[in-house]
């Protein structure tokens, strides 16, 4: 997550900085230690960003909040058993079917890596000095020594395992949007009395700031997914390697992984590519379509997508990111890829709230001046 900031220089401190890297880093520990709820709660979260100006927009029209949770809740329950009567259970079968196949595709997939390395052997004299095919066939033979089909048999049990829980989603969401005043008036109340304007100011910054970032990447996720989904249904309807449902099932999945920035993008054209090379193995030529989609598709993010849905974003600099993503992706695995980013974003807004206040000379003169006011009042009767 990258939500927008200004006054970057209460970020200067190296002790927030410290404090902003291992709240993130904690955070991933403990979601994974409770992951049967770290994920329906944060989609949850981004569900409760989205749905929250719809249900204002309902109030200023005249419909009571209570009417408006009800109005919620009623089309939450009626699209979750929607969900779990029909769309989970053809989920849970194709991943099921899925996790039953990997051998095979995992075979094939080898036979069309190692056929398409031999043909520019044939073509070029420098691939076959390098011995390509082979050096190949040896990492894979490496990578199956180790955990490498477990590996890609436990992402499918992830997925297997947790998708029932999104029915949890919009329950979760329900609570949020009728118990996220009191919670922040929980907070506030801890908040000692100097302090008080300026945190209840950055409070509904960070809020703003969180909305329209959520927002923001569900419409950066959508137009992915139209584009991606369309690009490859045009690409592979014709040899029928594609239907448009599963053309667009795959960009959403190639979309998601683009959330991780930098090796999302690349992990989801490896998909794609791998997923057009087990069903048509000899079109090499859609898979060098499949990869121009890709970048074509990366491009748009970078200048039309991204300015138009996320907006202005907080610069990171791209090792932090970077080390953000390897460390998130060895303390979580999963979980830890997809979250990296988003705490890290969450917590560079606690940091600078935190900062912004706490290292302000003006209201700390205000705070210390309370205290010595409140101890000279509590003392005024003892004669001290």
């Amino acid at each position: 997550m990258k939500p927008g900031l200004s006054g970057e220089r209460s970020l200067e401190h190296p002790i927030i900085w410290i404090a902003v890297i291992a709240g993130a880093l904690g955070s991933i520990l403990l979601l994974k230690a409770v992951a049967w709820l770290a994920f329906p709660l944060i989609l949850a979260v981004v569900l409760y960003y989205l749905v929250q100006p719809l249900l204002q927009r309902l109030q200023l029209a005249g419909v009571t909040p209570g009417q408006a949770l009800g109005i919620f809740l009623g089309a939450a329950t009626i699209l979750t058993l929607i969900f779990s009567l029909t769309i989970l259970p053809s989920m849970l079968n194709s991943l099921a079917d899925f996790q039953n196949q990997i051998p095979t595709y995992w075979d094939r997939l080898q036979g069309v890596l190692r056929d398409n390395l031999l043909a520019l052997e044939s073509r070029f004299s420098f691939a076959k000095k390098a011995g390509l095919a082979n050096s190949l066939q040896e990492q894979l033979n490496l990578f199956l020594a180790g955990s490498g089909k477990e590996y890609i048999a436990d992402v499918a049990l992830f997925l297997l395992h947790w998708l029932p829980s999104l029915l949890l989603v919009p329950f979760l969401t329900f609570f949020f949007l009728r118990d996220g005043t009191a919670f922040h008036r929980l907070v506030l109340r801890a908040v000692p009395n100097a302090f008080f304007e300026k945190t209840l100011l950055l409070f509904d910054r960070m809020d703003n700031q969180m909305r329209a970032y959520f927002r923001g990447m569900f419409g950066l996720t959508m137009l992915d997914t139209v584009s991606l989904g369309l690009g490859l249904w045009f690409l592979g309807h014709g040899p029928g390697i594609f239907g448009f449902w599963d053309a667009m099932f795959l960009g959403l999945i190639c979309a998601i992984f683009a959330w991780v920035p930098y090796i999302g993008s690349g992990l989801g054209g490896i998909l794609a590519v791998a997923t057009v090379a087990v069903k048509a193995p000899s079109s090499s030529g859609l898979m060098v379509a499949v990869v121009l989609l890709f970048l074509g598709v990366r491009l748009l993010d970078e200048f039309i997508y991204t300015p138009m849905t996320v907006g202005r974003a907080l610069r990171m600099h791209p090792l932090i990111t970077v080390m953000m993503i390897f460390s998130g992706g060895m303390l979580g695995g999963v979980y830890g890829l997809l979250l990296a980013m988003p705490l890290l974003g969450i917590f560079t807004v606690l940091g600078q709230m935190f900062a912004e206040i706490w290292f302000d000379p003006r209201l700390r003169a205000r705070y210390q001046a309370r205290g010595l006011l409140e101890k000279r009042l509590a003392s005024k009767d003892l004669g001290i």
